[in-house]
Order: C-alpha cells, then sequence, then structure tokens
C-alpha cells in the first residue's frame, strides 16, 4: 500500500507515457533481434553496432554535444531569470523562442551564419558553425531553444515567498551572492536539474537539429541510426532500432538518476525549513 501511496500522483502520467511509447519501443526492441515477423531471433545486429567504432564515436559527439548544450543552458539560464523577474512583457517575448520548433532556429541559422549567408557577407571570417566537427552549431540551436526554457522553470520557482525570504535575508545583512546561494539556490535547484535532464534528454534524441547542422562524420546517434537504415536494408533497420534502443535508455536512465537527485533535493528543502522554523 506504501509503494501505492507513493506512486499515485506519478501512475495517470506513467500510463499515458507507457501507453505511447511502450509500444514504439517494444516494436524497435523485436526490429533489433528479428528484423522481419518469423525471422529467427539473433543479437547480431547489437553486436554490429557495439563494435562498430562509427557508433562509438557517435556516442561520444552526442554525449559531448548534450553535456555541452545543458551545461551551458543551466549557467545562462540563472542570470537570465534574474534578468526577466517582474518584467512580464519582456518575460513574454524571451518565451517565443519556446514555441518555436528546433528545426526553425537551425534554418534560420544556416540562412544567417553559414557559408555565404547574411552575417557571413557582413563580417568576414566567422567561425563556421555549419557542419562544424565540434557541433558548435548545434549547441548554439540548442542553447537558443532551452535558456529560455530553463529560465521559465526558475521563474516559476523564484516566486513571491522566495523573494520575502530574500528580503528577509537583506535585513539581516545578508549580500546579493549570499540570497543567491542560501536562498534562491535552494528553491530553484529542483526545477533546474529537471529541467536540465529533459534538456539533455531531448538533445541525446534529436533528429531534425543534427540533419541541418550536424557533421557528416562524427554523426550524432540518431544521425547513425537513420544512415544505417538508408544504407543497411533490413539488416540497417535492426542496426538503426539498436541505437535507438540504446540512446532511449540513456535518457531513461537520466530520469531515474534525476528523479532520486530532485527527491534527496526536496528532502533537504523540507528538513532546512523545518529547522527554520
Amino acid at each position: 500500500m506504501a509503494v501505492v501511496r507513493s506512486w499515485g500522483p506519478v501512475l495517470p502520467a506513467l500510463v499515458v507515457v507507457l501507453g505511447l511509447f511502450g509500444g514504439a519501443l517494444a516494436g524497435a526492441l523485436r526490429t533489433s533481434v528479428a528484423p522481419l515477423p518469423g525471422d529467427a531471433a539473433s543479437l547480431d545486429a547489437w553486436a554490429r553496432v557495439l563494435s562498430d567504432p562509427a557508433f562509438a564515436r557517435a556516442v561520444l559527439f552526442t554525449l559531448g554535444v548534450a553535456l555541452v548544450s545543458t551545461v551551458l543552458s543551466v549557467l545562462l539560464a540563472l542570470p537570465v531569470a534574474a534578468l526577466l523577474r517582474g518584467r512580464a512583457l519582456v518575460q513574454a517575448v524571451v518565451s517565443l523562442p519556446v514555441l518555436v520548433p528546433h528545426l526553425l532556429v537551425a534554418v534560420l541559422v544556416v540562412l544567417w551564419l553559414g557559408p555565404g549567408a547574411l552575417a557571413d557577407r557582413v563580417v568576414d571570417g566567422l567561425p563556421v558553425v555549419v557542419r562544424d566537427r565540434l557541433g558548435i552549431g548545434m549547441v548554439l540551436v540548442y542553447v537558443v531553444k532551452e535558456v529560455p526554457f530553463l529560465a521559465l522553470l526558475v521563474l516559476a520557482a523564484w516566486d513571491g515567498d522566495v523573494a520575502r525570504r530574500e528580503e528577509a535575508a537583506a535585513t539581516l545583512g545578508a549580500g546579493a551572492v549570499a540570497r543567491l546561494r542560501y536562498v534562491v539556490w535552494p528553491a530553484v535547484r529542483a526545477p533546474v536539474v529537471l529541467g536540465a535532464t529533459v534538456v539533455a534528454a531531448f538533445v541525446l534524441g534529436s533528429l531534425a537539429v543534427p540533419a541541418v547542422l550536424g557533421p557528416t562524420t562524427p554523426l550524432t546517434v540518431p544521425a547513425y541510426a537513420l544512415r544505417a537504415t538508408r544504407l543497411g536494408g533490413l539488416s540497417g533497420q535492426a542496426d538503426a532500432a539498436v541505437a535507438l534502443l540504446l540512446a532511449s535508455l540513456a535518457a531513461l536512465l537520466l530520469a531515474v538518476v534525476a528523479g532520486v537527485l530532485v527527491r534527496r533535493l526536496d528532502g533537504v528543502r523540507v528538513r532546512g525549513d523545518g529547522g527554520a522554523a
């Protein structure tokens, strides 16, 4: 009964997620071991993918892009949220990128910053951000998209109660850095962790942005899967299923780690508030 009570608030969302994506994951798992109905189950596709140096490079490249994009987005989200506080109109403007598809932002980067594009004609010698091997263009798109998303999450937690505690801390002589560390950060860190997890998981599985801005080598994991389906026939479909399943597993592990971390952070905050009271 205790388990049911603890899972009760998330059971409806869990049912929806399993209903929407469980079937797709099950289909991908079947394809990874038997591309055609009636085929004997085999782990050949798993062995091919896991021993492929191109897949290893794709994993490292994807993890690097996800890490850099997530860290930059988190670091920029906090000061952006501080600048947006109390400015409803500016908040509405800054939140517009959240509504714009990633693909559109990637296309705009090509139009503005690509070789021979508008910015390149005005400023000579711009760094290459389209199809660059470091993935700078992809990171740029993710940061532009995710900083407003994370800033809005921070603003939702940075509410009037936190503002009143900031005022009380200032009255007691706490400076801006101390207020941010001991008052604001404990209130916003759980949303930041959850938001960062969403960002990282999205980057791990994103295909649209790498398709427009990503290099031909190394590939991201979703781009590797797309290429496998185009070049490998039925065996390529099995290879693509393996790659996507591994990306999904990485996102799931991220979600589990974030969930555990958020529960611990909430527990620390509750004990701290209780002690203060």
